[in-house]
């Protein structure tokens, strides 16, 4: 089977739009646009930065809560960061969700970012920090304000939703730290040569 394309049916549109909507009068064909470049409100694309963030809460093997956090930073090159943490204090999925959020604004004002795009499964911190939901949990009140500090810090700030498929590396990584973390009272003694 050979596939060509109708090239006709493209000019026929393009000559049948012209004919329904005539120019009564005479008018340049081209017109000189100035080597001026505006930038007033103007953010560019290769300067936005995109962070996909979970928090995972788990009960450890000796039956204490373990967090973690896993983040994934998308540079504007697209560069690919992951970064994992292990909270120190055990708390609930969604505390670990906002620590999440807290510790990626922290990293990327560190690193000198200024568009930031936040994006995480959970629909419930995204609506508060939004605004579009009411934050009702005393637990989550100081998270929700420092957010919102920190992200005022940004030249541009966007916070969204999105499904648990596309958050699937940060997901994982969350689920890693939190694994992995060691309980606190564990001690491991390391030798380091100089």
């Amino acid at each position: 089977m050979l596939f060509v394309p109708q090239k006709a049916v493209k000019g026929q549109a393009l000559a049948d739009f012209l004919a329904a909507h005539p120019v009564l009068e005479s008018s340049k064909l081209h017109e000189e646009i100035s080597d001026e470049i505006f930038e007033y409100n103007m953010t560019s694309e290769d300067e936005v930065w995109q962070m996909f963030f979970d928090g995972a809460s788990r009960t450890g093997p000796k039956g204490k809560i373990i967090a973690g956090v896993g983040v994934v930073f998308i540079s504007p090159q697209d560069h690919v960061l992951p970064r994992v943490f292990s909270l120190t204090e055990p708390c609930s999925n969604n505390v670990a969700k906002y620590n999440a959020l807290l510790i990626v604004l922290l990293l990327a004002l560190e690193m000198g970012v200024r568009y930031l795009e936040a994006y995480d499964d959970s629909k419930l911190i995204v609506n508060q920090v939004k605004g579009e939901y009411e934050v009702r949990h005393e637990d989550f009140v100081p998270y929700y304000h420092a957010v919102i500090k920190m992200a005022n810090s940004f030249d541009g700030f966007y916070i969204g939703h999105v499904s648990r498929f596309q958050n699937t590396k940060a997901d994982d990584l969350a689920a890693l730290a939190a694994t992995l973390a060691l309980p606190i009272d564990t001690i491991h003694h390391f030798t380091v040569a100089t």
